[in-house]
């Protein structure tokens, strides 16, 4: 889609229907810059906001899309259904930010956390304990995610092979760094129990 054609159309339809960029960005809620970088075409509305847009203007989502107006509109239904196509693809996309922010708010605490005990512990220094951080925190992504995709077979697949990953790097990183033995089959012990525990529900 061309950027400077789409902007063009939009702001061209709003003059038509006689609003000013920030009636519009109003009516969007969303800023009127936001509006004005459309319409230079620097950018592009989020995906979630070309139904509300398309509304705003009266135009169809299909000529909006297209940055023309057409002669003959789309049949009701398949303008309908390109409506719930985009609607869809809007809620996979926050699903998709939300997982985004789910994985930096677990990985990041577990990372300095572990990275922080093992220098402390004098088992290591700052890479190694890192790199053992990171191992751990691709566990726990891969058990949260596991249990949150346990209708889909093949995340939970993907998953499943993360948490594997994960378990194997950090084992394997506790033993080259002369972590006690005893200690590491707690925790392959522990990781198993929860692994089975999600598993089972």
């Amino acid at each position: 889609m061309d950027a400077e054609k789409f902007g063009a159309f939009i702001a061209t339809c709003r003059k038509e229907n006689s609003m000013t960029q920030l009636q519009l960005a109003q009516k969007l809620k969303v800023t009127d810059k936001a509006v004005s970088r459309w319409e230079r075409g620097k950018g592009f509305p989020d995906i979630s906001l070309l139904v509300p847009l398309s509304e705003a203007l009266n135009i169809s989502v299909l000529e909006l899309m297209r940055s023309e107006k057409m002669e003959k509109r789309a049949d009701n239904c398949s303008e309908e259904e390109m409506k719930n196509v985009i609607i869809d693809v809007a809620e996979i996309e926050r699903n998709n930010r939300k997982e985004s922010r789910f994985i930096t708010w677990i990985a990041v605490p577990v990372v300095i956390i572990v990275t922080a005990l093992i220098i402390m512990s004098g088992h290591a220094s700052l890479i190694p304990a890192s790199w053992c951080g990171c191992a751990i925190a691709l566990t726990i992504i891969g058990i949260c995610f596991f249990a949150r995709h346990r209708d889909d077979e093949n995340l939970r697949k993907v998953y499943g092979g993360l948490m594997l990953l994960g378990t194997g790097a950090a084992l394997i990183l506790f033993y080259l760094m002369g972590v006690n033995s005893i200690l590491l089959l707690c925790i392959v012990f522990s990781l198993l129990c929860v692994m089975v525990g999600i598993a089972v529900r």
